[in-house]
């Protein structure tokens, strides 16, 4: 009869994790069948094209190492330009990411693509934290608490985004590493002797793979002092005889052999520069997060990012469970479950509290909450089981049939609840036109170029054209940023000329320098822009704009428009209109508006918009301009490669040089020489470097 029960139970554990992979799986394989469908979307020259902005990043490691140009702790050449030449601190990582040394290691073990390895890597790890999680709870005795928890996990939207196909970034295993820690910390607690080393060998191990996977060795580090925490005030509970302190010092030396062999398994490297990591994810996530400026008074680019947008309650809830009334009882029922069960489940707070800066920080927090919303609803379940159990509403052998039942049927309600992962399909971050445009950048420039461009591609330039850039999607939070966005937003070619050159001179070092020699962010800024910096360098440096970067300029010259008395810039959009088509003599509709170039309005369902000029490009270079009023907006209409291209913008934005460099073509040949023009995909110009 005992072995009947253990059989079950473990077969209840087998079906939990094999029903929770199978749907995590076919969420994000599922995909593939509109991509194959539309290749064309897709892909590039048969390679799907990756789907995060980080992807390139690790995919220029795997490349360098692959082609044995990568030299762990030697200057990477591509990064972070000028600066990585001027402190010698802008270094290939030692070691190589592990994803990019995987990604390496399997595109030369099938002889593929990396974003062919992506394309299945990223989804098949995604999954793998359902084991240690459910069997964590299994361990309690809460079986369902662990498989709606990995359920939720797997399927909730930021999660599901986030690992998608060819995605190719570190989110795919950043569930797995902690909670495979907590589950060989828990055995640890409560094992002796040898057992208690192995668990502790395989915990340390996970906190290697985990600082070797993310870089976040600040994480490990308070993972591994909440263990020893743990486990030495574990032993001085059981322990009364003596005094506290005699306790205390005898738990801690009974545990110090065992923290120790911990210690050596984790890599005692990582741990001591998880000390630094702490100070710097404090800062960053902590001080710095909500504040609209940082040093200097230069602003924070953190608040433009996607990923790190705060999203309202209701939202939150909806992506983290499917509504309200789930993340309502699923967060009730979590936070019962650590009161009554703490000691049990104190190894899982480190994940929860990171899920919990979803509530007020930035959105991509949402995939540590999730799985503790399932957690809270599945502990509700196993109560309610352990309820009709012990008060023998129900025998046994129902309870375990109705598990049963429960195993296969909730899968489909919370699928139900959560429609918007069932619906949804990744997209690629880069078109196959915009690949095609890149990888033509690293042809039509010397190979010792330097791309001043936003930050968005920069991964993307540094792996498809092999060309440095001044920042990316790892240093965007420096004040070059900042003097980036001003060479967009400014209407003044000989500014954003000074700008680029001055930058390239003195990089963010020269800026930081400036600024603890206690001059102003708006004095700094004088400087650069009136050519105190600009002298020529023997890089050639090339202007690129991308398409992209149309929906992004509000954000750019919100940062490009800054003022550092107020502390905020200028929210100055510029529209694309789409689906237009002429209905009849001087009348355009377009998405419901009707553009009326005889009197010059702008008209939809609110109120008439005035236009102050209707601005042509034609094809043959010419720019016409047919003045309406004296104020009002813009519409601008750049005919190329068959098309017309209808834009709307305010003053600013019209003058600015995103608009008259990049959409008119129009810019100052002393200062400037077109040498790509791909409109609207890439535009790309060469910064003249002479002395004035």
């Amino acid at each position: 009869m005992e072995d009947n029960n253990k059989f079950r139970k473990y077969l209840l554990l087998t079906i939990a994790v094999f029903v929770t992979v199978f749907v995590g799986l076919y969420l994000r394989f599922d995909d593939l069948k509109v991509w194959n469908q539309y290749k064309e979307k897709f892909f590039y020259k048969d390679i799907p094209l990756f789907t995060s902005y980080d992807a390139f990043f690790f995919a220029h490691y795997s490349r360098d190492y692959l082609n044995g140009n990568y030299k762990a702790g030697e200057i990477d050449p591509l990064r972070f330009v000028p600066d990585n030449f001027i402190t010698n601190n802008v270094t290939y990582p030692s070691p190589i990411p592990m994803e990019s040394f995987l990604g390496a290691k399997l595109s030369e073990l099938f002889n593929t693509s990396l974003e062919n390895v992506a394309l299945w890597l990223t989804p098949i790890l995604s999954v793998l934290f359902v084991v240690p999680l459910t069997v964590y709870f299994f361990r309690l005795n809460l079986l369902f608490a662990g498989f709606v928890g990995a359920l939720l996990g797997v399927i909730n939207f930021i999660y599901l985004v986030r690992t998608s196909i060819v995605r190719f970034d570190t989110d795919s295993l950043n569930l797995f590493f902690p909670f495979g820690m907590a589950l060989f910390f828990l055995l640890a607690l409560n094992s002796e002797g040898k057992r208690k080393y192995v668990y502790l060998v395989a915990a340390g191990s996970l906190a290697f793979g985990y600082s070797w996977w993310y870089a976040h060795y600040g994480i490990t580090l308070s993972f591994l002092v909440l263990y020893f925490l743990v486990a030495v005030f574990t032993r001085v509970r059981k322990t009364q005889e003596l005094s506290f302190r005699e306790r205390l010092l005898s738990s801690i030396k009974k545990e110090l052999p065992f923290f120790g062999v911990l210690l050596i398994f984790s890599n005692p490297l990582f741990v001591y520069k998880g000390i630094f990591n702490s100070l710097s994810l404090i800062k960053t996530y902590l001080i710095n997060y909500f504040k609209p400026a940082v040093d200097g008074g230069f602003p924070n680019v953190f608040m433009s990012i996607s990923e790190a947008q705060h999203f309202d309650i209701v939202r939150t809830a909806t992506l983290s469970s499917g509504n309200v009334l789930l993340f309502t009882v699923g967060l009730l029922g979590a936070s019962i479950l650590f009161v009554r069960r703490f000691r049990e489940t104190i190894f899982l707070l480190p994940i929860f509290f990171i899920g919990l800066m979803a509530l007020k920080g930035g959105n991509r927090f949402i995939m540590y909450l999730s799985p503790f919303i399932g957690i809270g609803i599945g502990y509700l379940i196993d109560s309610a089981l352990s309820f009709f159990k012990k008060k023998e509403i129900l025998e046994e052998l129902k309870i375990y049939f109705l598990r049963l039942i429960l195993l296969l049927l909730l899968p489909f309600s919370l699928l139900y609840f959560n429609k918007n992962s069932v619906a949804f399909v990744i997209e690629p971050k880069i078109t196959p036109e915009l690949q095609a445009s890149f990888i033509k950048l690293g042809e039509v420039t010397p190979k010792n170029s330097w791309i001043w461009t936003w930050w968005d591609y920069g991964y993307a330039i540094q792996y498809l054209a092999t060309r440095a850039t001044f920042h990316d999607g790892g240093s965007q939070g420096s004040p070059k940023t900042y003097f980036i966005a001003t060479t967009f937003s400014t209407d003044s070619p000989r500014v954003a000329y000074n700008t680029i050159l001055g930058i390239a001179n003195i990089g963010a070092k020269g800026i930081n320098d400036l600024v603890k020699e206690g001059e102003r962010g708006e004095e700094i800024r004088n400087m650069i822009f009136s050519g105190k910096f600009s002298k020529p360098i023997k890089n050639p440096i090339y202007w690129v704009f991308t398409e992209d970067e149309i929906g992004k300029f509000m954000w750019i010259n919100y940062f490009g428009t800054w003022n550092f008395n107020l502390k905020e810039g200028v929210r100055a959009p510029i529209f694309t209109l789409r689906g237009c088509k002429v209905r009849r003599k001087n009348f355009v509709v377009c998405n419901g508006n009707i553009l009326d170039l005889q009197k010059g309005l702008v008209v939809n369902r609110r109120r008439a918009i005035p236009l102050k000029a209707l601005v042509i490009k034609k094809e043959d270079g010419t720019i016409h301009e047919k003045s309406y009023r004296e104020k009002g907006i813009y519409l601008e209409v750049v005919k190329g490669r068959g098309k017309s291209f209808l834009f709307i913008l305010g003053e600013q934005p019209f003058r600015s040089m995103f608009n008259q460099m990049y959409i008119l073509r129009n810019y100052n040949k002393k200062y400037f020489e077109l040498v790509y023009d791909n409109f609207p995909t890439m535009v790309v110009y060469k910064v003249n470097q002479r002395e004035e």
